[in-house]
């Protein structure tokens, strides 16, 4: 069965395996402006690049978060018009998962993984996740908008620490920052072995959306 992984988070991450064989992996690197131009096109197309459709894949994996906020909601509405069509199935899995598991294999004996986003407003998100006893890591928490010296309290420190936004280095503390993993994308195939997810696909919002009213009018 072909299942396919999907994050739009951070631009585009795309990947597809035929049970446990991953067949290909491709990223776009889009402005989240630019995702409900671009991303149709571009999937369909890294498809029929390996013979296949969207109606061959049976089971999407979505990213859900955090991240850019017009990514993730056309990344989602997207599939779900998908599968409203071919009747595949669907579930969504946070985007940081896949950080925590590149950064727990790039830091090996590492327990606790703190992920983290620009949550602008000179703070940062931070998702943590655990390995525990189990042999995959595990969300402890929803994710927590901090200022940065918070990072250093005993309740946050983590074994290892990660982001897909190198611009954050220079307002965190010395230790995270020289300690941190910094990734170009989450990683979409990371999804296709994850255990849980959440067939809602409901978009992971820490902190709502901001809309600005437009100027008014000028007379001349």
């Amino acid at each position: 069965m072909l299942h396919a992984a999907l994050d739009t988070s951070i631009g585009n991450s795309f990947a597809v395996a035929n049970g446990s064989t991953i067949l290909f992996n491709a990223y776009l690197p889009a402005p989240a402006r630019d995702s409900d131009r671009e991303l149709a096109p571009w999937l369909i197309a890294q498809l029929a690049e390996h013979n296949m459709q969207l109606a061959d894949i049976r089971r999407w994996t979505v990213g859900v978060g955090p991240g850019s906020f017009s990514g993730l909601r056309f990344g989602i509405a997207f599939l779900k018009g998908v599968v409203a069509v071919t009747g595949a199935d669907l579930r969504g899995v946070p985007s940081s998962q896949a950080l925590a598991d590149a950064a727990a294999e790039h830091a090996g004996s590492a327990n606790r993984i703190g992920v983290l986003h620009d949550a602008r407003c000179s703070q940062v998100i931070l998702t943590v996740y655990e390995r525990k006893a189990a042999p995959t890591l595990k969300l402890v928490a929803e994710p927590a908008i901090l200022l940065p010296e918070q990072l250093l309290l005993p309740e946050y420190i983590c074994d290892a620490w990660t982001t897909v936004q190198p611009e954050l280095l220079s307002a965190l503390p010395k230790p995270i920052a020289e300690a941190m993993f910094v990734q170009p994308f989450p990683d979409a195939s990371r999804f296709l072995q994850a255990l849980d997810g959440d067939t809602a696909c409901e978009p992971i919002y820490v902190r709502p959306p901001v809309f600005v009213s437009p100027q008014p009018i000028r007379k001349p």
